[in-house]
C-alpha cells in the first residue's frame, strides 16, 4: 500500500486473525504501525496513522521522516528503491547491508565492507 509517499508492508496474524502493518520508506523504524480485521479498514488505518504523524511533527515543529527520495549514492529509481527497501525488511536487515549482500551475491565476491 501506498499513502503520501508512504509504503506499507503488511503480515498477517493467522492466531488473531488480525492484519499488521507498517511504514517500510522512512528510515530504520517504521513512522506509523497500525492494525485492522479486513483490507478496508486496513488501508483507512494506515491513511490515519499517517495523517496523524504528519500532523504530530506539524504541531510540534519536528521535520518529519520523508520516504526515500530513490537515491542513494547510486540512482536506482523510486521502484527499485522501494523494491529493495521491502526486501530488506522481509529479511529483518538494513537496506544497506541487503544491497552489500545481493552486490556480493551477484559478484560471488568475498570482500567484506566497513560495515560488515
Amino acid at each position: 500500500m501506498e499513502y503520501r509517499g508512504y509504503r506499507a508492508a503488511v503480515e498477517f496474524d493467522d492466531s488473531s486473525n488480525v492484519l499488521h502493518g507498517r511504514v517500510i520508506n522512512s528510515g530504520p523504524y517504521p513512522i506509523a504501525t497500525f492494525e485492522a480485521t479486513d483490507t478496508t479498514q486496513l488501508r483507512e488505518e494506515f491513511h490515519r496513522s499517517i495523517d496523524e504523524y504528519l500532523a504530530w511533527c506539524e504541531e510540534d515543529g519536528v521535520e518529519p521522516k520523508q520516504p526515500f527520495s530513490g537515491k542513494l549514492n547510486v540512482r536506482l529509481g523510486s521502484e527499485l528503491h522501494a523494491a529493495i527497501a521491502a526486501a530488506a525488511a522481509a529479511r529483518g536487515t538494513s537496506i544497506n547491508s541487503w544491497i552489500v549482500d545481493a552486490v556480493r551475491e551477484r559478484t560471488r565476491s568475498p570482500y567484506r565492507t566497513d560495515s560488515d
